[in-house]
Protein backbone atom coordinates (compact mmCIF):
# COMPACT_ATOMS: atom_id res chain seq x y z
CA UNK A 1 0.00 0.00 0.00
CA UNK A 2 1.34 3.39 -0.99
CA UNK A 3 2.16 5.64 1.98
CA UNK A 4 0.35 8.98 2.13
CA UNK A 5 2.75 11.87 1.68
CA UNK A 6 3.27 14.49 4.38
CA UNK A 7 2.42 18.05 3.35
CA UNK A 8 5.41 20.23 4.18
CA UNK A 9 5.09 24.00 3.91
CA UNK A 10 8.45 25.74 3.39
CA UNK A 11 8.48 29.41 4.39
CA UNK A 12 10.80 31.88 2.69
CA UNK A 13 11.35 35.07 4.68
CA UNK A 14 14.17 37.48 5.51
CA UNK A 15 17.26 39.13 4.14
CA UNK A 16 17.21 38.95 0.34
CA UNK A 17 21.03 38.67 0.20
CA UNK A 18 20.71 35.15 1.60
CA UNK A 19 17.87 34.16 -0.72
CA UNK A 20 20.05 32.13 -3.17
CA UNK A 21 21.19 29.85 -0.33
CA UNK A 22 17.63 29.20 0.73
CA UNK A 23 16.51 28.58 -2.82
CA UNK A 24 19.32 26.02 -3.04
CA UNK A 25 18.06 24.39 0.16
CA UNK A 26 14.49 24.22 -1.15
CA UNK A 27 15.73 22.57 -4.36
CA UNK A 28 17.70 19.95 -2.39
CA UNK A 29 14.74 19.21 -0.13
CA UNK A 30 12.35 18.87 -3.06
CA UNK A 31 14.75 16.50 -4.76
CA UNK A 32 15.31 14.26 -1.72
CA UNK A 33 12.17 14.27 0.45
CA UNK A 34 10.23 11.50 -1.30
CA UNK A 35 7.64 11.10 1.47
CA UNK A 36 6.77 14.81 1.54
CA UNK A 37 4.82 17.18 -0.68
CA UNK A 38 6.63 20.51 -0.56
CA UNK A 39 4.93 23.84 -1.11
CA UNK A 40 6.66 27.19 -0.94
CA UNK A 41 5.23 30.23 0.88
CA UNK A 42 7.00 33.59 0.53
CA UNK A 43 6.35 35.79 3.56
CA UNK A 44 8.39 38.57 1.95
CA UNK A 45 5.51 38.73 -0.53
CA UNK A 46 2.83 38.66 2.15
CA UNK A 47 1.76 35.03 1.84
CA UNK A 48 1.08 34.61 5.58
CA UNK A 49 -2.68 34.57 5.03
CA UNK A 50 -2.34 32.03 2.23
CA UNK A 51 -0.42 29.65 4.51
CA UNK A 52 -2.91 30.14 7.33
CA UNK A 53 -5.86 29.40 5.02
CA UNK A 54 -4.14 26.27 3.65
CA UNK A 55 -3.47 25.05 7.18
CA UNK A 56 -7.13 25.55 8.13
CA UNK A 57 -8.10 23.55 5.02
CA UNK A 58 -5.72 20.76 6.22
CA UNK A 59 -3.41 21.19 3.24
CA UNK A 60 -0.42 21.57 5.58
CA UNK A 61 0.84 19.01 8.10
CA UNK A 62 4.04 20.74 9.23
CA UNK A 63 6.22 23.77 8.44
CA UNK A 64 9.94 24.19 7.82
CA UNK A 65 11.23 27.72 8.35
CA UNK A 66 13.48 28.45 5.41
CA UNK A 67 14.18 31.95 6.72
CA UNK A 68 17.37 33.95 6.80
CA UNK A 69 18.79 36.96 8.62
CA UNK A 70 18.52 38.59 12.02
CA UNK A 71 15.28 38.13 13.95
CA UNK A 72 13.31 36.35 11.26
CA UNK A 73 13.32 32.91 12.91
CA UNK A 74 11.79 34.46 16.03
CA UNK A 75 9.15 36.31 13.98
CA UNK A 76 8.13 33.17 12.12
CA UNK A 77 7.97 30.99 15.22
CA UNK A 78 5.82 33.59 16.99
CA UNK A 79 3.41 33.60 14.02
CA UNK A 80 3.28 29.77 13.85
CA UNK A 81 2.81 29.31 17.60
CA UNK A 82 0.14 32.00 17.77
CA UNK A 83 -1.80 30.12 15.07
CA UNK A 84 -1.00 26.66 16.52
CA UNK A 85 0.73 25.49 13.34
CA UNK A 86 3.23 22.65 13.94
CA UNK A 87 6.77 23.23 12.71
CA UNK A 88 10.25 21.72 12.83
CA UNK A 89 12.35 23.57 15.38
CA UNK A 90 12.85 24.50 18.99
CA UNK A 91 10.43 27.31 19.75
CA UNK A 92 10.53 31.02 20.53
CA UNK A 93 12.32 30.72 23.89
CA UNK A 94 15.14 28.52 22.58
CA UNK A 95 15.55 30.69 19.49
CA UNK A 96 15.78 33.82 21.65
CA UNK A 97 18.52 32.22 23.75
CA UNK A 98 20.35 30.52 20.91
CA UNK A 99 20.55 33.60 18.68
CA UNK A 100 21.93 35.82 21.47
CA UNK A 101 25.61 35.23 22.10
CA UNK A 102 25.28 37.02 25.44
CA UNK A 103 22.32 34.99 26.74
CA UNK A 104 23.46 31.64 25.35
CA UNK A 105 26.90 31.97 26.95
CA UNK A 106 25.27 32.81 30.29
CA UNK A 107 23.17 29.64 29.98
CA UNK A 108 26.20 27.55 28.97
CA UNK A 109 28.14 28.77 31.99
CA UNK A 110 25.22 27.88 34.30
CA UNK A 111 25.38 24.33 32.88
CA UNK A 112 29.19 24.34 33.33
CA UNK A 113 29.82 24.05 29.60
CA UNK A 114 33.27 25.21 28.42
CA UNK A 115 33.25 28.60 26.68
CA UNK A 116 35.98 31.08 25.79
CA UNK A 117 36.57 34.16 27.98
CA UNK A 118 34.73 37.27 26.84
CA UNK A 119 33.80 40.85 27.67
CA UNK A 120 30.36 42.24 26.80
CA UNK A 121 30.07 45.85 25.57
CA UNK A 122 27.17 47.97 24.34
CA UNK A 123 26.83 51.68 23.54
CA UNK A 124 25.95 52.67 27.13
CA UNK A 125 28.79 50.67 28.71
CA UNK A 126 31.28 51.97 26.13
CA UNK A 127 30.27 55.59 26.62
CA UNK A 128 30.67 55.32 30.41
CA UNK A 129 33.95 53.41 30.59
CA UNK A 130 36.02 53.17 27.38
CA UNK A 131 39.35 53.07 29.22
CA UNK A 132 38.12 50.35 31.59
CA UNK A 133 36.80 48.21 28.72
CA UNK A 134 40.04 48.44 26.73
CA UNK A 135 41.99 47.51 29.89
CA UNK A 136 39.68 44.53 30.47
CA UNK A 137 40.16 43.34 26.92
CA UNK A 138 43.96 43.60 27.20
CA UNK A 139 44.17 41.86 30.59
CA UNK A 140 41.35 39.30 30.40
CA UNK A 141 41.24 38.47 26.68
CA UNK A 142 44.53 39.46 25.04
CA UNK A 143 45.36 39.77 21.34
CA UNK A 144 44.45 38.75 18.73
CA UNK A 145 40.82 38.57 19.82
CA UNK A 146 37.42 38.42 18.16
CA UNK A 147 34.63 40.97 18.10
CA UNK A 148 31.23 39.31 17.67
CA UNK A 149 27.86 40.92 17.07
CA UNK A 150 25.87 39.68 20.06
CA UNK A 151 22.88 39.02 17.76
CA UNK A 152 24.91 37.69 14.83
CA UNK A 153 23.94 34.30 13.41
CA UNK A 154 25.51 31.91 10.87
CA UNK A 155 29.04 33.25 11.50
CA UNK A 156 28.04 36.80 10.55
CA UNK A 157 29.11 39.95 12.38
CA UNK A 158 32.58 38.64 13.34
CA UNK A 159 35.82 40.58 13.01
CA UNK A 160 39.36 40.29 14.40
CA UNK A 161 41.41 42.71 16.50
CA UNK A 162 44.98 41.73 15.68
CA UNK A 163 46.79 43.95 18.23
CA UNK A 164 46.20 46.49 20.99
CA UNK A 165 46.87 49.48 18.70
CA UNK A 166 43.74 48.64 16.69
CA UNK A 167 41.52 47.88 19.68
CA UNK A 168 39.96 51.29 20.35
CA UNK A 169 39.29 52.06 16.65
CA UNK A 170 37.75 48.67 15.88
CA UNK A 171 35.69 48.61 19.07
CA UNK A 172 34.30 52.07 18.24
CA UNK A 173 33.36 50.92 14.74
CA UNK A 174 31.60 47.73 15.82
CA UNK A 175 29.78 49.30 18.79
CA UNK A 176 28.32 51.93 16.45
CA UNK A 177 27.26 49.17 14.06
CA UNK A 178 25.58 46.72 16.47
CA UNK A 179 23.33 46.87 19.55
CA UNK A 180 25.95 44.97 21.53
CA UNK A 181 29.18 43.06 21.00
CA UNK A 182 31.19 40.36 22.73
CA UNK A 183 34.97 40.62 22.70
CA UNK A 184 36.07 37.01 22.88
CA UNK A 185 39.39 35.24 23.30
CA UNK A 186 40.66 33.95 19.95
CA UNK A 187 41.68 30.30 20.27
CA UNK A 188 44.49 30.18 17.73
CA UNK A 189 45.28 27.11 15.62
CA UNK A 190 42.23 25.27 16.94
CA UNK A 191 40.39 22.49 15.13
CA UNK A 192 36.70 23.27 14.61
CA UNK A 193 33.92 20.71 14.58
CA UNK A 194 30.18 20.96 14.26
CA UNK A 195 27.99 18.33 15.88
CA UNK A 196 24.38 17.67 14.89
CA UNK A 197 21.94 16.67 17.65
CA UNK A 198 18.45 15.24 17.11
CA UNK A 199 15.76 14.62 19.71
CA UNK A 200 13.61 16.06 22.46
CA UNK A 201 14.19 14.09 25.68
CA UNK A 202 16.11 11.16 24.20
CA UNK A 203 18.98 12.72 22.26
CA UNK A 204 21.25 11.42 19.54
CA UNK A 205 24.53 13.19 18.74
CA UNK A 206 25.72 12.44 15.22
CA UNK A 207 29.36 12.07 14.22
CA UNK A 208 31.07 15.48 14.50
CA UNK A 209 32.20 17.03 11.21
CA UNK A 210 35.65 18.63 11.13
CA UNK A 211 35.80 21.99 9.33
CA UNK A 212 39.11 22.77 7.63
CA UNK A 213 39.70 26.52 7.41
CA UNK A 214 42.32 28.52 5.54
CA UNK A 215 41.32 31.77 7.23
CA UNK A 216 41.26 32.96 10.84
CA UNK A 217 37.50 32.41 11.03
CA UNK A 218 34.89 30.56 8.99
CA UNK A 219 32.70 33.43 7.81
CA UNK A 220 29.05 33.40 6.83
CA UNK A 221 30.10 33.92 3.22
CA UNK A 222 32.22 30.74 3.31
CA UNK A 223 29.35 28.79 4.87
CA UNK A 224 26.90 30.07 2.26
CA UNK A 225 29.18 28.87 -0.50
CA UNK A 226 29.34 25.41 1.05
CA UNK A 227 32.27 24.26 3.17
CA UNK A 228 34.00 21.82 0.86
CA UNK A 229 37.00 21.07 3.07
CA UNK A 230 35.54 18.83 5.74
CA UNK A 231 36.48 15.67 7.57
CA UNK A 232 33.99 13.06 8.66
CA UNK A 233 34.78 11.44 10.95
CA UNK A 234 36.64 14.38 12.46
CA UNK A 235 40.40 13.95 12.80
CA UNK A 236 40.29 13.59 16.59
CA UNK A 237 40.93 10.94 19.25
CA UNK A 238 37.88 8.87 20.25
CA UNK A 239 37.72 10.35 23.75
CA UNK A 240 37.62 13.91 22.33
CA UNK A 241 34.86 12.96 19.87
CA UNK A 242 32.90 11.43 22.74
CA UNK A 243 33.29 14.66 24.75
CA UNK A 244 32.24 16.81 21.77
CA UNK A 245 29.04 14.75 21.50
CA UNK A 246 28.37 15.05 25.24
CA UNK A 247 28.83 18.84 25.17
CA UNK A 248 26.59 19.15 22.09
CA UNK A 249 23.76 17.18 23.72
CA UNK A 250 24.05 19.13 26.98
CA UNK A 251 24.06 22.43 25.06
CA UNK A 252 20.91 21.31 23.18
CA UNK A 253 19.26 20.49 26.50
CA UNK A 254 20.44 23.69 28.24
CA UNK A 255 18.74 25.91 25.63
CA UNK A 256 15.56 23.81 25.68
CA UNK A 257 15.97 22.79 22.04
CA UNK A 258 13.54 20.43 20.37
CA UNK A 259 13.79 18.34 17.20
CA UNK A 260 17.33 19.39 16.23
CA UNK A 261 20.29 21.68 16.83
CA UNK A 262 23.92 21.91 15.80
CA UNK A 263 26.80 22.85 18.11
CA UNK A 264 30.01 24.53 16.92
CA UNK A 265 33.04 23.61 19.02
CA UNK A 266 36.74 24.55 18.93
CA UNK A 267 39.32 22.00 20.08
CA UNK A 268 42.92 22.73 21.01
CA UNK A 269 45.23 20.35 22.89
CA UNK A 270 42.21 18.20 23.77
CA UNK A 271 40.51 21.21 25.42
CA UNK A 272 37.04 22.02 24.04
CA UNK A 273 35.36 25.42 23.73
CA UNK A 274 31.67 25.64 22.85
CA UNK A 275 31.19 28.54 20.42
CA UNK A 276 27.44 28.50 19.81
CA UNK A 277 24.42 26.35 19.11
CA UNK A 278 22.54 26.85 15.86
CA UNK A 279 18.90 26.15 16.75
CA UNK A 280 17.90 26.28 13.07
CA UNK A 281 20.69 24.61 11.05
CA UNK A 282 20.57 24.38 7.27
CA UNK A 283 19.58 21.29 5.32
CA UNK A 284 21.25 21.69 1.97
CA UNK A 285 22.73 18.46 0.63
CA UNK A 286 26.24 19.86 1.28
CA UNK A 287 25.50 21.04 4.84
CA UNK A 288 27.21 19.32 7.80
CA UNK A 289 23.78 18.28 9.14
CA UNK A 290 22.97 16.22 6.05
CA UNK A 291 26.52 14.93 5.72
CA UNK A 292 26.39 13.69 9.33
CA UNK A 293 23.10 11.90 8.67
CA UNK A 294 24.48 10.36 5.49
CA UNK A 295 27.57 9.13 7.36
CA UNK A 296 25.19 7.44 9.83
CA UNK A 297 23.44 5.72 6.91
CA UNK A 298 20.42 8.00 6.96
CA UNK A 299 19.00 9.70 3.88
CA UNK A 300 17.59 13.21 3.99
CA UNK A 301 14.13 11.70 3.62
CA UNK A 302 14.64 9.35 6.59
CA UNK A 303 15.98 12.23 8.65
CA UNK A 304 12.87 14.35 8.02
CA UNK A 305 10.60 11.41 8.79
CA UNK A 306 12.37 11.22 12.16
CA UNK A 307 11.77 14.95 12.68
CA UNK A 308 8.09 14.43 11.92
CA UNK A 309 7.82 11.73 14.60
CA UNK A 310 9.36 14.12 17.14
CA UNK A 311 6.76 16.87 16.67
CA UNK A 312 3.70 14.58 16.88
Amino acid sequence: MKRKKINLAVIFYGNLKQLPVNQSQFFDLKKNLFDFNLKKYDFNKGEQKKLLNDFKKKKIDVVLKNSYGRGHEFDLESFLELNKIPYFGSGVKSTSLGTSKLLSKKVFRLFKLPVAKDVYVDKIIWKKSKVKIIKQVKEKIGFPCLIKDVEGTDSRGISVIKNSKLSKTLLEQQIRKYRGIIVEKYIQDAYEVTCFVVGNKKLIAYEPVGLIKNEMIISGKIKDGGINQIEIPANLPKDVIKEAKRISMLAHKSLGCKTFSRADILIKNKKLYLLEVDVHPGFRAVSPTCLSARYAGQSMNQLFLEFFKLIK
